[in-house]
């Protein structure tokens, strides 16, 4: 896989988890055990890609490729938005 096409990979995989997290209805989950307001959920995910899993004359090392790093707070703590924001 060259560095273009693995970008493009990390760019759809990290926009598609986001729009799982902000449509996944946690700021509701939150408010109606009443922590909206005082406490702040963080989900945080990795993704990688496995390098035991992938077709032999795919360019990755031992570690794996990391595709994506990233957290959701909710609400977020700067702007105070309920449905929370990358932070």
């Amino acid at each position: 896989m060259d560095s273009k096409t693995l970008q493009q990979l990390k760019d759809e995989i990290q926009q598609k988890l986001l729009e799982s997290v902000q449509n996944a209805g946690l700021d509701s989950v939150l408010e109606k055990y009443g922590v909206l307001d005082d406490k702040t959920l963080k989900v945080q995910w990795q993704c990688n890609l496995d390098p035991n899993e992938i077709k032999s004359g795919d360019a990755v090392d031992e570690q794996g490729i990391v595709l994506t790093q990233m957290a959701w707070c909710i609400p977020c703590p700067s702007t105070g938005n309920p449905f929370g924001c990358n932070c």
